[in-house]
């Protein structure tokens, strides 16, 4: 192939040109997005992701589904709200809060400890940013006014 150069040289040559340009970084790989969903009084077969016949129309839903990854065998630890939202943030069973029974007013003091991990503060620490829409119904603590460390 090269008849004039030695395979020493040709490996010399290979060398020196592989110090000069480097081996290159690989591109950072972004950490995959979270979304949990989590909804009251919803059929498993609502969902045309998971039940193509359904009749209500889900297509972003659908789309999420299609493009990410589906856990639909998961189970709630109870059947109302507060102490579901409570298991799934903590990843604690419901019955080792101090709720016994019934749902949290809205208004009632936290919850969750404000030292207990939770799948946010798990998530935060690796570098996500987190966030919640809709209801939380797990104390905001709005009972005490004013509000500590706030204006009044």
């Amino acid at each position: 192939m090269f008849p004039s150069r030695s395979p020493r040289t040709f490996l010399a040559s290979l060398l020196i040109t592989w110090i000069i340009t480097g081996p290159q970084p690989l591109p950072a790989e972004r950490p995959p997005n979270i979304v949990v969903i989590l909804a009251d009084d919803m059929g498993y077969g609502d969902v045309q992701a998971i039940n193509r016949n359904s009749r209500i129309p889900t297509p972003h839903l659908n789309r999420l589904a299609d493009q990410g990854v589906s856990f639909t065998d998961a189970h709630t630890p109870s059947a109302v709200c507060t102490p579901t939202r409570y298991g799934l943030l903590t990843g604690r069973y419901c019955w080792r809060s101090r709720l016994k029974s019934g749902v949290l007013n809205g208004y009632g003091t936290p919850l969750i400890e404000p030292d207990r991990p939770t799948i946010a503060s798990f998530l935060k620490s690796h570098g996500y940013h987190t966030g919640i829409v809709g209801k939380w119904h797990l104390g905001l603590d709005f009972t005490r006014l004013p509000l500590p460390g706030k204006p009044s």
